[in-house]
This record gives C-alpha cells, structure tokens and sequence, in this order.
C-alpha cells in the first residue's frame, strides 16, 4: 500500500499518525530529555533499539530538529500498518528510495543491530546504515538511547547524538562506547536527578506525588 502525502486525505492521516506518536510518548513516558547537537545536512543515523518506543523516538529526533526523516524499517511491520509510511516509515528493502532521499539532504535512520534486543551492551552490528553513508557519501550519527525506569512514576527517554562519523568510521565501536557511556552516566546519576549534559524536550507525564504536592502545599499554608 503506497500513500501519497501531498494529497489531502493522506495528508489529515498524517497529522492524525504524528499526533498518536506525540500522544504516545507525553502519555507514555514522563519525559524525552536529549545530549548533543545533531549537524546539519543529510546523515544517515543509528540508534541501539532496546524499546517500544525507539521508532517513535526517532520520528521525534526530526521533528525535534525540524528535519525530513525516514526510519528503515522491516517489511512486514509496514505490511501490518502502511500508515506508518506517512510518519516517515521506509521499507528496509527500498534502497534506491533511501538514497534518493538522501540526496535530497534529508536523514535515513537505521537500527543497525537489526532486530529489538535487551536494554545492555549493543549487539554486534549489521552493514546496511555503513554501506547506506558510503553509497551516499554522507556522514555516519550513532545515536545512544536508553527508556528507563528510574526514581518516578513513568519512564524517562535519554537520546545522546554523538559525533558524526565519515563512511569508513568504526560505528559499532563509536555507538558502543556512546551507549556505555550513558549507562554508567545514569548508573552514577540520583534516580531523580537529570543526567549531566542533558535537556528536556519533551515533557511527559508527571507522578502522582508530583500532581498533588502543589495542593499538599496549600493545605500546608492554611
């Protein structure tokens, strides 16, 4: 199923799709907080992928930077909801199209371990997001995430945007030390502290013992 952005019923799908997206993740986590400036031009960037919400943070990531992404993904996710095309979604196997966007100066992202795996160390890497920046001859963007569960109520999202990387780069090393270098900085962070270096973009939902201090304040004040 192909559908075309630009005609008007795909286009109201599309705000209704990014809307959910946007929803899922306010409702969903407790916030999105984000390390690292991301360069300008066209990338091709790779994340670990260790949760639900991976993809939607990716889809975040460019609208966050106001930059026209597409997120590779499996055949037969986009065969179960074709919908996802209008939020940026491109089938793994449409290489052509990947290049042809990033030509356009536009990002294509890559999960390049090729599957969800278990929060902890990445897994050893596939060659596509290599291959796709070398063909492209654009620069490689490890990207670190980790969906944890902390000192609150709902989880909390870190991305970390490393340095990019030329084509012949030694991304799984870069994404490696990148992701272990988050773990250790949460490791070492109070559960209720934001991690040094890092910013809030989003703001999700808040626990029940955030909700009702300001009133357990003013019963304090009467």
């Amino acid at each position: 199923m192909r559908l075309d952005p630009k005609r008007p019923f795909p286009c109201l799908l599309k705000a209704l799709v990014e809307g959910m997206l946007q929803a899922s993740l306010r409702g969903s986590l407790r916030g999105v907080y984000l390390r690292g400036e991301v360069p300008p031009g066209p990338l091709v960037l790779a994340m670990n992928h260790h949760s639900h919400f991976d993809g939607h943070l990716v889809w975040f990531l460019g609208k966050h930077h106001r930059r026209p992404l597409s997120l590779l993904v499996a055949e037969e996710n986009l065969r179960a909801f074709p919908v996802l095309v209008l939020a940026g979604a491109l089938e793994a196997g449409r290489v052509r199209e990947a290049l042809r966007r990033l030509a356009k100066g536009e990002w294509v992202a890559v999960f390049p371990e090729g599957t969800m795996r278990y929060p902890g160390p990445l897994g050893p890497l596939r060659p596509g997001a290599a291959w796709l920046s070398a063909k492209a001859g654009v620069p490689l963007l490890p990207v670190a995430c980790r969906v944890a569960l902390r000192g609150f109520e709902h989880p909390e999202a870190f991305v970390w945007v490393g340095k990019p990387l030329p084509p012949e780069g030694d991304l799984e090393r870069a994404l490696a030390g990148l992701l272990a270098e988050l773990d250790r900085l949460l490791a070492q962070t109070h559960p209720r502290a934001l991690p040094e270096g890092f910013r809030e973009v989003l703001r999700g939902r808040r626990s029940l013992e955030e909700r009702v201090r300001p009133l357990v304040e003013a019963v304090k004040r009467l």
